[in-house]
């Protein structure tokens, strides 16, 4: 499901906009409060059954992304579309839709607890050859095509989906399942227009995209 042609696809965008710093800083604090009510509900979860090491994963995982959050690099260019903010406002907040409350478990903890490690092993690797290029909205904070990035172009979202793949499997509930699948519809509006702020700036991330095919599933997207 690879499409090269997907700079054609969006030329009805805005273009991105410079970034300015209260928007930084705003996004920011809004990270940290979020990193608050993680740490709060998850950890908490954790304490009163110490067995369920997916939740404490769950923990680690998304607190690492949103410390990550706090200490980027300013973008130089911005996508601030209506699109780009409810995708990235949903992708940051979704943790916070999970319940841990009525889950059933549809395979043993130590095998949802290790598709988590290894998801979050890769997202890690992938983190650090990203280094402050990480963010939350779709920006222009350099260009990263080493490690990871030469296996599909979005490895850290790769990472994420393994690691709630296993989540899921030990606290599955309807709702927990739909929250989950409404992430990846937003990851994949945000790969879109990362990709079209990237694109439109710099020939080389175009030449890398020829480079390597997949966004996010090698052989499938």
């Amino acid at each position: 499901m690879n499409t090269p042609s997907m700079k054609s696809t969006l030329k009805s965008d805005l273009p991105p906009a410079a970034e300015g710093r209260l928007t930084e800083w705003l996004l920011r604090g809004f990270a940290l409060l979020l990193m608050v009510f993680v740490v709060a509900r998850w950890g908490h979860a954790w304490m009163m059954d110490t067995s369920r090491w997916t939740a404490l994963l769950l923990l680690v995982s998304e607190g690492y992304t949103l410390v990550l959050v706090l200490l980027a690099r300013r973008a130089s260019q911005r996508d601030l579309s209506v699109l780009s903010m409810l995708a990235t406002m949903y992708a940051t907040c979704f943790v916070v839709l999970l319940d841990p409350q009525g889950t059933v478990r549809l395979a043993p903890e130590w095998l949802g607890a290790s598709l988590q490690a290894a998801g979050m092993a890769w997202q890690f690797t992938a983190k650090i050859f990203l280094g402050r290029s990480f963010g939350l909205l779709p920006a222009q904070r350099g260009l990263v095509m080493a490690g990871p990035y030469r296996v599909v172009r979005h490895p850290i979202y790769f990472g994420y989906l393994i690691g709630h793949i296993g989540f899921l499997m030990v606290n599955f509930s309807w709702r927990n399942a739909v929250v989950l699948a409404l992430l990846y519809v937003a990851q994949v509006v945000r790969i879109r227009r990362e990709e079209a702020v990237l694109a439109a700036s710099s020939a080389d991330y175009r030449g890398y995209q020829r480079r390597v095919r997949w966004r996010l599933l090698p052989g499938v997207y």
